[in-house]
Parts: C-alpha cells; sequence; structure tokens
C-alpha cells in the first residue's frame, strides 16, 4: 500500500476522462437506457391507480391495456439492458488501456467492436459473482428472518451489526469484479484466472482496495446527492402541502410529477453519469495496471502478454502467475 500511488491514479484517471470524452458514451448509453423506464413505469401506475379504487365488475380493457403494454415493453427492455451495460462497462476500461499503451484518439465504434472478444468472459464474470451474491445475501436474511420468528423480532435487532458488515462486503466484492474485467481485457485471461488472479491482487492489497473503493464510492455519492437535489423539488413542495392526514390522490400527484421532473433533468443527469462511469471505470483499471506491472513495463509500447507479471504486496511476497 506504500508503494501505491493515490493521486497520480486518481489525477491519471481523470485526464483521461476529460480528453477523450468518446469514454462518457459508455456511462451515457446505460442511463439513457434506465431512463426509458420512467415513461413506462408511469404508464403502468397510472393503469394501476383506477384499478385499486374500481370494483372489478367495471374494469374494462381500456385499463388493462397500458398495464399490459407497459409489462410488455419492460420485458424485452431488460433483456436488452443486459449486452448494453456489460458493453458500457467495458468500453471505458478498454479506453484506458489503449490510452495507456499509447493510443492518441480513440473511435466509439472501434472501441465498441474492441470489446466484443471480451464480452462473454466479462458477462460470465457479472454472472457468476452475482448468483453468488444473490444466493449469500438472500440466505443470510432467510435466516434473519426465522431468527426474527424465533425471537418475536429481538433477533432483527441483534443481527444489526451484520446488517452494517454487509456494506464492506459488497464493497469488496465489486473491487474483484472490477479486478477480474482488468485481468480479462489487459491480460486476455480466462473467467476463472481472471477471478482467481483478481481475488489475489485484492487480497495482497486490501487496503489499496478499501481506501480506493471509499473514495471512490463516498466521493460518487456525495457528487451524485449534490446533482439530485434540483429532481427532489416536486417532493419538497408535496411535503409541505401535506397534513398529518394521508392525501391519496396528493401521492398520485407526487409521482406523476416526479417522474416528469426526473425526465425533464434526465438529460443533465445522464451526462454526469456518462463522466462519473467513465472516471470510475478507469481508475479501477489503471488501479490493476499499477499493481501488476512496474512503470517501466507500463510505458513499453508493445502489448501487454496474456499473463500478468507476477503480484508483488508490500512486503514482496510474490503470487504464481495464472496461466491463460
Amino acid at each position: 500500500m506504500n508503494n501505491f500511488n493515490f493521486g497520480e491514479v486518481l489525477t491519471r484517471a481523470w485526464q483521461i476522462t476529460w480528453k477523450h470524452k468518446v469514454l462518457w458514451l459508455g456511462g451515457i448509453i446505460i442511463g439513457f437506457l434506465g431512463v426509458l423506464f420512467l415513461p413506462i413505469n408511469l404508464l403502468t401506475n397510472q393503469s394501476l391507480l383506477p384499478i385499486q379504487a374500481t370494483p372489478p365488475k367495471e374494469i374494462g380493457p381500456e385499463m388493462w391495456l397500458p398495464l399490459l403494454l407497459g409489462v410488455g415493453l419492460i420485458i424485452p427492455l431488460s433483456l436488452l439492458s443486459i449486452p448494453i451495460n456489460v458493453i458500457g462497462m467495458t468500453l471505458p476500461s478498454l479506453g484506458t488501456i489503449r490510452v495507456e499503451q499509447g493510443t492518441e484518439g480513440l473511435e466509439f465504434v472501434e472501441l465498441v467492436k474492441g470489446t466484443f472478444p471480451f464480452f462473454w468472459r466479462i458477462l460470465g464474470v457479472f454472472l457468476l459473482v452475482g448468483l453468488g451474491l444473490f444466493v449469500v445475501i438472500g440466505v443470510f436474511f432467510a435466516c434473519i428472518a426465522l431468527l426474527s420468528i424465533a425471537t418475536l423480532g429481538m433477533g432483527v435487532i441483534c443481527a444489526f451489526p451484520l446488517f452494517i458488515a454487509l456494506i464492506p462486503l459488497v464493497i469488496l466484492v465489486y473491487a474483484i469484479v472490477e479486478q477480474a474485467m482488468s485481468a480479462i481485457l489487459v491480460d486476455n485471461l480466462s473467467m476463472s484466472n481472471a477471478l482467481q488472479f483478481a481475488w489475489d491482487l485484492v487480497r495482497k492489497n486490501l487496503g489499496v482496495m478499501a481506501l480506493l473503493s471509499i473514495i471512490i464510492y463516498l466521493g460518487s455519492a456525495i457528487v451524485s446527492l449534490i446533482i439530485s437535489i434540483p429532481m427532489m423539488i416536486p417532493m419538497f413542495g408535496t411535503i409541505l402541502r401535506m397534513g398529518t392526514e394521508p392525501d391519496i390522490q396528493l401521492m398520485e400527484r407526487l409521482f406523476r410529477n416526479m417522474t416528469i421532473w426526473m425526465l425533464a433533468f434526465s438529460p443533465i443527469y445522464i451526462l454526469f453519469q456518462g463522466i462519473l462511469f467513465a472516471f470510475i471505470q478507469s481508475v479501477w483499471t489503471l488501479t490493476y495496471m499499477r499493481l501488476t506491472r512496474k512503470p517501466e513495463v507500463e510505458k513499453s509500447p508493445t502489448p501487454p502478454s496474456n499473463v500478468p507479471p507476477a503480484l508483488e504486496d508490500s512486503d514482496k511476497t510474490v503470487i504464481a502467475r495464472p496461466n491463460a
């Protein structure tokens, strides 16, 4: 950890992000896809509101049609988001690697094509780790639920520290995923070797990964909160007008206003997300390259080999290199 220059990595990541604005497009596309769910949710929710207050015999096709249309759009859009998210996450990392290898200009189409050879391996990493994390968290909450039933709710209070412990666990898993993706892109490793190598890298540099995660995600959360404040204006106004008794019509109006307001602000927020997303991916990629390569190797114009060099931690303990 003593040899890792946080300032150099963060500064270099920002220089790459700001100079090569084509890298923003990965996050912008992901953000735009997410915004498409807003009008669909508005359509679906508006169709549900009259159903809740209307007897079943009076519900006609005109009420069910928007709901069915909304569901019919969400399913294919969700499936489409999977490859788009993989390509969108890979694009800034691949661009960072090419810039570090000496490429002056980056083109969006070439970057997208460049992600294709790595697509299935990166998708496999996301699915494998995501499924494993889902199972672990699901079992955890199931145990908490059973404990809560057996102790009449006291189990939830006793298990509260465990909820806090889940936060660094998720951050650690995310760091492993990012380093595995970098291992695939930089050193062309297989999915299993990339995960193993990423685990060794994170384990031997736990302090670097923890501090870097705090810097990245705490800083991102603060900046995102500041950017999101204007989108909360309708909610603040509704809270001021709301009395002690719940007003269903006021809440329905708030939902519609919030959705419209968010759609109006979405271009600014999507642009911000694109910049932030490119910066974060660039930081993680540079972190991998700095931890697995000596300075003179990084500056070499020759492309990286298929096998990463040996890792060294702060006490010079060498980790065996995985097979490509």
